[in-house]
């Protein structure tokens, strides 16, 4: 009895089992884009500013952001899947990527410049922040806001 008093004591004092943990999410990002050719679609992103840091051993691009925080991998695709179709809305992509900028008109006129596909503008309505949404020449399209535009999410 004596032993069956301490086991049940030792169980209850017992920690919360892994699984029942809530995960933590730390941000060190890494955005995809699918290409069927990386090395064709990686000179739009060259011109938007992004710089490129190195070509994977599968014919990937990868450019690194913010002092090497985090990172865009135009990846190849599987060469089973279509590319997306033309887009004419950020509200037809599946999931949009937001990126920080110092300097949105100047990344709009390269956009442009570049032959992006979309250039959308849109304003919240609870504050004076803009985003402009870019779609790339293979219809990807990637959000772009001014510097610390959400002052509760501290960026570097």
């Amino acid at each position: 009895m004596k032993h069956l008093l301490a086991l049940t004591l030792a169980l209850a004092a017992a920690p919360a089992l892994a699984e029942d943990a809530v995960p933590k999410f730390f941000s060190v990002p890494t955005i995809l884009v699918r290409s069927p050719d990386p090395m064709k679609l990686a000179p739009f992103y060259e011109a938007l500013g992004f710089k490129k840091v190195r070509i994977s051993g599968n014919g990937g691009v990868i450019f690194h952001i913010e002092g090497s925080l985090a990172s865009l991998e135009v990846v190849k695709m599987d060469p089973k899947t279509k590319p997306a179709m033309g887009k004419t809305s950020r509200t037809q992509q599946d999931v949009v990527a937001i990126f920080e900028t110092d300097n949105q008109d100047e990344l709009v006129r390269r956009a442009k410049a570049a032959g992006a596909t979309v250039v959308e503008k849109w304003t919240a309505g609870d504050r004076p922040v803009s985003i402009w949404y870019i779609g790339d020449p293979e219809n990807n399209i990637l959000g772009f806001a001014p510097r610390h535009h959400n002052a509760s999410i501290k960026t570097p």
